[in-house]
């Protein structure tokens, strides 16, 4: 076969080659957009599953403490003849049970952004420790009514517990 020298033969090959490499751009600028749109899905579900397992188990460390303070509570009413010891006890154990449950909820906001819509709660995580300082100011207050400091302060780290039972609970994720 002979080869032309036509000018129109070279530039047909070049529209040619012009093309096809419009076209790969084009095939990857989408298989780009379809890859970002399928790990924005990924990751929301996975955000999401994350955020139900850590509520689950904030919900779990609230109930433990609560728990704990119940059943500490009871054996501080039957072995203490001063049932001030036991209220007081109460009093510190309910508010170290509201101070793990604000806990929780300001652990739940690490790591959002402000533009994440279901951070409710997030000013409770804020005024955690509002509840320990109404404790000392209640049990300052109601100090000459009988209420004692010991036993307040004794239950509101109950949630300690709590959060060591968590840590020694096996969890399978």
């Amino acid at each position: 076969m002979a080869s032309t020298n036509d000018p129109y033969d070279e530039k047909e090959g070049q529209d040619g080659a012009d093309e096809k490499s419009v076209r790969d751009k084009i095939f990857w600028a989408k298989q780009k957009a379809l890859a970002a749109e399928m790990s924005a899905k990924t990751d929301a579900g996975l955000k999401e599953e994350q955020r139900e397992k850590f509520a689950s188990r904030r919900l779990a460390l609230t109930s433990d403490t609560f728990y704990f303070s119940i059943l500490i509570a009871s054996a501080l009413w039957l072995v203490s003849p001063n049932p001030f010891v036991t209220i007081s006890y109460l009093f510190g154990a309910l508010s170290g049970t509201a101070y793990s449950y604000g806990l929780g909820k300001f652990v739940e906001t690490i790591g959002g952004s402000i533009d994440d819509t279901d951070m409710e709660g997030a000013g409770v995580g804020q005024a955690r420790f509002a509840f320990l300082i109404l404790l000392f100011v209640v049990v300052g207050k109601f100090r000459s009514q009988g209420l004692l400091e010991i036993p307040s302060i004794m239950g509101f780290f109950t949630y300690q517990l709590a959060s060591l039972g968590q840590g020694l609970r096996e969890i399978d994720d």
